[in-house]
């Protein structure tokens, strides 16, 4: 039996798509390819923005039409279950369940598991994606309660793995050749507080581990990095730690944050950043910004660029605020269209300009860099210390070279192996 396996989505959805692929190959099922030869389509959804959410809707429709048996996989089903009126399903919590959805939709039965009882998932079995980079999820689920995401009732209450089932994941990962370890969740600064360790003793862990190999830590909530700031700098320090932080402010004006139910203030947010560039200096700071949730004024807005300007992230991801099926945001009176297009674009341009502003800087300088993958539009992507993408026109994957940056770009430095 072959089966085709299409995988939207954030790190840890990849992360599930592997598990899932570990699961096909303890049942004999072969991957493929092409869509055409599949016996099965498995799609890995992911529902985190409105336009993520309905691209997904429209995508099972279509398989639908070409007569292809559809396993509907990912968050989708536990963000809109009425949407898989049709499909058989699994879910982000569903995954040891595969094996017996399969059994009955052989005998044409139309089936949906979307719960499962707790698991290791770094236990799992498991097929890598990648040959150079190995995800780790660290954890499942979050502590917050934001009142427009739609992940956390796919993902539920935070659910840590242990540290010695990360660790043993992490050292075979880096025996068989990874040379990045991406640690991934929905909210990494709060792993462990379940289980009673934390985040800073996890680096420290893998980072002991023998072999040659970087280690990049995943989205941050700032809500919970204060609790464990000062040792998870100290954490930073080590050379296989990325410099790089992902920590999404969403929006520069306190009342939309607490209209957010994010649960801090840009003042926090700042003070963050600021304590993190004081230790390291060419830190790559990435953030997320929501425009146009229901509650932003005009003024709000502004406040949310004035934050750009003054703390210029390397790179930012942008959002147009989406209502998403049962969140509180949803049922709030909603901004008009064209003015949540105007601040997008107002926004964007705002962005470009600071990444690029912000990567100019780089140019003339000689850095180390590890190459893990061909570039989306040719030539090689190299990863600096602080996990800046390079474009190589010739290099080799897996080897760590000297490279001397000649460009810059809003999305990327341009770079020459020395």
């Amino acid at each position: 039996m072959k089966v085709y396996l299409e995988t939207y989505g954030c790190t840890a959805n990849k992360s599930d798509s592997e598990l899932i692929l570990g699961q096909l190959a303890c049942l004999g099922w072969s991957p493929t390819s092409n869509l055409e030869e599949a016996d099965l389509v498995i799609v890995n959804t992911c529902a985190v923005k409105g336009v993520t959410y309905r691209r997904m809707k429209s995508r099972l429709q279509e398989l639908k039409r070409l007569g292809k048996k559809v396993l509907v996989a990912g968050c989708l089903p536990l963000i809109d279950p009425k949407c898989l009126n049709g499909f058989s399903a699994i879910s982000c919590r569903s995954i040891p369940s595969l094996p017996e959805v399969l059994e009955r939709m052989q005998k044409n039965e139309e089936v949906k598991v979307l719960f499962h009882s707790h698991v290791e998932k770094p236990l799992l079995p498991r097929v890598r994606l990648e040959k150079i980079s190995a995800i780790v999820q660290v954890e499942e689920g979050c502590l917050s309660n934001c009142s427009y995401c739609s992940v956390r009732l796919a993902r539920g209450t935070l659910r840590s793995f242990s540290p010695e089932n990360l660790e043993r994941m992490a050292r075979e990962a880096v025996e068989d050749g990874a040379k990045e370890i991406l640690l991934t969740g929905q909210d990494t600064a709060v792993y462990g507080w379940d289980i009673g360790t934390d985040l800073p003793n996890l680096v420290r862990r893998l980072v002991a581990l023998p072999g040659e190999f970087r280690i990049r830590v995943g989205m941050m909530n700032p809500l919970h990095v204060p609790k464990i700031l000062p040792s998870l700098l100290a954490a930073y320090e080590s050379p296989k730690v990325y410099k790089f932080l992902h920590l999404p402010v969403q929006s520069g004006d306190n009342q939309v944050l607490r209209d957010m139910r994010r649960g801090y203030t840009v003042e926090d947010f700042d003070r963050i950043v600021v304590a993190f560039r004081e230790k390291f200096p060419d830190l790559q700071l990435v953030t997320d910004i929501i425009v146009g949730f229901p509650t932003e004024s005009e003024e709000a807005f502004w406040r949310t660029c004035e934050l750009l300007e003054r703390v210029k992230p390397d790179k930012v991801n942008l959002s147009k605020f989406s209502p998403m099926p049962g969140t509180d945001a949803a049922r709030l009176k909603q901004l008009d269209s064209k003015v949540v297009v105007t601040r997008s674009r107002i926004a964007t341009e705002l962005c470009q300009r600071i990444a690029t502003e912000v990567n100019r800087r780089y140019v003339g300088r000689t850095m180390r860099a590890l190459v893990v993958e061909r570039g989306p539009r040719g030539g090689f992507l190299a990863r600096t210390h602080n996990y800046k993408p390079v474009i190589l026109q010739d290099a080799k994957i897996g080897e760590e070279v000297e490279v001397e940056v000649v460009d810059a770009k809003a999305t990327h430095l341009v770079g020459r192996i020395v």
